[in-house]
């Protein structure tokens, strides 16, 4: 079994990730049916590529149909990003978590890695099996989080916590 989390050297300019994120979501706001999420990653030819990955998991055909970066990302820093990445991801997206808001206790089909774009102190996934509380810095590292163990996040701050979620097929771990 791998661990609950880690932490990767990614070595991300966290202004230059900030900036980018900012720029992308002034063209296409975080804003699907309430989710908080705009997907970085589509599964070809899709209809909706922004939002399809956005979907709850119920609703939608298995992550790893979602493949394909969005194409309007490959020349830019989060372009980079990805060339970066000691893994081949799927169905990325941004996910915002809101001041003061927190999510249900649920598990994740596959393990994700976070890359943190904005964050507080105050935010925080609680691992509810575990008794573990992990904080995951605005550092431009990546952090694997085994979520499929069962777990929440919160944030405690008063600003928005926005990280790049990157899924993993665990049989590439």
């Amino acid at each position: 079994m791998t661990p609950l989390t880690s932490r990767i050297e990614l070595n991300i300019d966290p202004d230059k990730l900030c900036e980018s994120v900012a720029s992308l979501l002034e063209r296409h706001p975080l804003v699907y049916e309430g989710t908080r999420q705009l997907a970085l990653q589509h599964r070809p030819e899709a209809a909706d590529p922004w939002h399809e990955g956005c979907w709850k998991q119920s609703l939608i055909s298995a992550d790893s149909d979602f493949t394909e970066v969005h194409p309007e990302l490959r020349d830019g820093y989060l372009g980079e990003m990805f060339d970066r990445l000691p893994f081949k991801p799927i169905r990325t997206r941004i996910m915002a978590l809101d001041p003061r808001y927190c999510y249900s206790v649920h598990r994740d089909q596959t393990p994700r890695y976070h890359l943190a774009v904005t964050t507080s102190e105050h935010a925080h996934f609680v691992f509810v099996e575990h008794d573990k509380v992990l904080n995951i810095p605005a550092d431009g590292n990546l952090y694997y989080v085994d979520t499929r163990h069962l777990h929440s996040a919160f944030n405690g701050g008063d600003e928005m916590r926005i990280h790049i979620v990157f899924g993993t097929d665990p049989e590439q771990e």
